[in-house]
């Protein structure tokens, strides 16, 4: 365990902050997107083991885009998406002794973000009415429009979503959650973890046929 617990969360906000922005990049830290196959990080990984900054400063640029990512799809805004990255690193530079390399540390990183982010998230979900999943329900998806939607369209849409929407829709289509573990992990039944993602994806088919008749109209 580092010794310096108390700085961790100011380092890894501090080089958020310098990461964020394309305009004003730092000369010692790279904004591009990394190519994560591509970096070995068996020496980066020991190094945040001994709590060398220089480690955990790499560590952080490297995954910093992907994290966000991730954290971006279920904040629904950059500000908290970037709360959520730096509390994941938080946790992952002071319990990288828990990581023991028997899946990609990408993975472990994912969970530990996905993790963070419904965290932040719990109390709004539960102020919103999970609503348990009725026989008339059962029905199969309707084909039509969401079918038809890239990802890309999909994920820029998220934003738009009730909060407990866009969390089952993320864990259910985007990290391939089974309604078990989103129920398991949002503190819900099974039925109502169905429910909200029926509702939400009929929100996106919504969402995506305004936006058409508004494209046509222009």
């Amino acid at each position: 365990m580092c010794e310096f617990t108390q700085g961790v969360r100011h380092f890894c906000g501090f080089i958020s902050k310098k990461l964020q922005t394309r305009r004003n990049p730092s000369p010692f830290l790279p904004v591009q997107i990394v190519d994560i196959q591509n970096v070995n990080l068996d020496p980066i990984l020991e190094g945040c083991r001994k709590c060398h900054r220089a480690s955990q400063h790499r560590l952080f640029a490297v995954f910093y885009h992907y994290a966000m990512s991730i954290a971006r799809r279920y904040t629904g805004n950059i500000e908290a998406a970037e709360e959520v990255v730096n509390d994941a690193f938080f946790k992952v530079f002071t319990k990288i002794h828990l990581f023991n390399g028997e899946q990609p540390f990408r993975f472990w990183l994912r969970r530990i973000v996905i993790n963070t982010a419904i965290d932040r998230l719990r109390s709004g979900l539960h102020q919103a009415p999970m609503v348990e999943l009725q026989p008339w329900h059962e029905a199969q998806a309707e084909p039509g429009i969401v079918e038809d939607l890239t990802r890309e369209q999909i994920l820029a849409m998220l934003d738009l979503l009730p909060p407990a929407y866009r969390a089952v829709f993320n864990l259910f289509v985007v990290d391939g959650f089974s309604h078990e573990e989103i129920a398991e992990t949002l503190g819900i039944s099974i039925g109502a973890s169905k429910s909200n993602l029926s509702r939400a994806r009929q929100h996106l088919k919504a969402i995506f046929s305004d936006e058409f008749e508004f494209s046509k109209n222009i």
